[in-house]
């Protein structure tokens, strides 16, 4: 991912699963999670990277358990929590089960943008460590 931002690989996980090819969208979905999946833990360790140095190394449940003490709304903190939950297993390819549906997938990665979008404007009201 290098560089990348999350708002950068949101787009692209956006552009996967809203292209007019409908094989595209279709058969993109998994790859759509998996990138919807990676922009909620860039976001998530630049918050702590930017505010709390060294936590971004604990574990995701940790980081979602330490964010209900950051001025959060705990409704998007919760979406939030879900949507990884369901992204990470999307990501994992099961052979006995269907990969999620474009709509499933839309539905998550919008609540990964809520989240983001909350957690930026959170971030610039709080001093830079």
């Amino acid at each position: 991912m290098g560089d990348a931002s999350p708002r950068d690989v949101l787009q692209d996980a956006t552009e996967l699963i809203t292209s007019t090819d409908w094989a595209t969208s279709f058969w993109w979905c998994r790859g759509a999670a998996l990138l919807a999946r990676q922009a909620l833990e860039l976001s998530v360790g630049q918050f702590w990277e930017a505010h709390d140095p060294g936590m971004e190394a604990a574990s995701m449940r940790a980081q979602f358990l330490c964010l209900h003490d950051v001025e959060l709304e705990a409704r998007v903190i919760a979406d939030a929590r879900i949507a990884y939950d369901l992204l990470s297993r999307a990501c994992h390819y099961h052979p006995y089960e269907l990969q999620p549906t474009r709509e499933e997938v839309v539905h998550w990665v919008a609540a990964v943008e809520r989240f983001h979008e909350a957690l930026v404007a959170h971030a610039m009201r709080l001093p830079q460590r």
